[in-house]
């Protein structure tokens, strides 16, 4: 005997005919099934770590988190509530989503991402050689430029504005400003915003004046700027690449205003190219 369904004369409405279209992720990749061992939840998961990392202090909002992984609202607003009760990220006053300090804590378990800095002297001795001058390798820590490196030319006459071990605000070198121009233009404003407190820490420049440079670098790839670490001092700057995303290690050279001027900072540019390129590849060697 044939019998009807006793509801299947009621009529769904349309919002919850449209449900499961609204579920559905508009980034194709993050539609697949788990395939391969992956799993789609934590492929999710990492994707929303990424997003709101990328967007520093300041935090996220949910539109950007949707945007910029591609997943619905509903997906990314319960993955986030889920990061946030297990206190991996944390919601702010004002509806944005930052990393929480359990994340740096897990950070301190991680590995330095250059490894041993000694297995990068070779490379950054030979530029140094190769141009004279004295030669940095910076690595980014927050709001500040941490130095693994220093190498002397054969320049007699050598500047040493910062030491190998030492760390300087982003905004007080010209390693910084390398690290400065690779992130987000509103997390750099952000760094350059907190830095303004002190005005003492931009040195020789202006926070505008820094902001032009970073433009600048952002534009041409290298940075070149005189007198605005120390009066008498030039300095010639390129970000290391990162394959992995935005780069976290910055090359410089500096010299006496009278040995580095643009004409032969085009010189010795292809040079700290190469060199970051070296240690790019380097580093991903482990």
């Amino acid at each position: 005997m044939k019998r009807d369904f006793p509801y299947a004369s009621l009529k769904m409405p349309f919002n919850l005919v449209r449900m499961t279209d609204f579920l559905k992720p508009r980034n194709e990749a993050m539609e697949k099934d788990d395939k391969g061992g992956k799993s789609q939840v934590v492929e999710r998961t990492c994707a929303i770590l990424r997003e709101v990392a990328r967007h520093g202090p300041r935090g996220a909002r949910l539109i950007d988190v949707t945007t910029g992984t591609g997943l619905s609202r509903p997906s990314a607003h319960r993955i986030l509530g889920t990061l946030v009760s297990e206190q991996f990220v944390r919601r702010t006053r004002d509806r944005r989503y930052q990393l929480a300090p359990l994340m740096h804590e897990l950070g301190l378990s991680a590995p330095s991402p250059v490894g041993n800095p000694e297995a990068l002297r070779p490379l950054l001795q030979k530029l140094a050689d190769d141009c004279g001058d004295t030669a940095y390798l910076a690595l980014r820590q927050g709001d500040y430029g941490h130095y693994l490196l220093r190498c002397e030319g054969p320049y007699p006459i050598r500047t040493h504005v910062v030491g190998a071990s030492q760390s300087r605000p982003l905004v007080s070198t010209h390693c910084g400003r390398s690290l400065l121009a690779a992130m987000p233009e509103e997390e750099a404003e952000d760094i350059i915003a907190r830095a303004s407190d002190d005005p003492a820490l931009f040195l020789n420049a202006t926070p505008d004046g820094l902001r032009d440079e970073i433009a600048f670098l952002r534009q041409r790839g290298f940075g070149w700027a005189q007198d605005v670490t120390f009066v008498g001092i030039t300095g010639l700057t390129v970000p290391v690449p990162n394959p992995l995303g935005l780069s976290l290690l910055a090359i410089s050279v500096s010299a006496i205003s009278q040995r580095l001027s643009y004409a032969r900072a085009m010189e010795l540019l292809p040079l700290l190219q190469r060199t970051a390129e070296a240690v790019a590849q380097r580093v991903a060697e482990g």
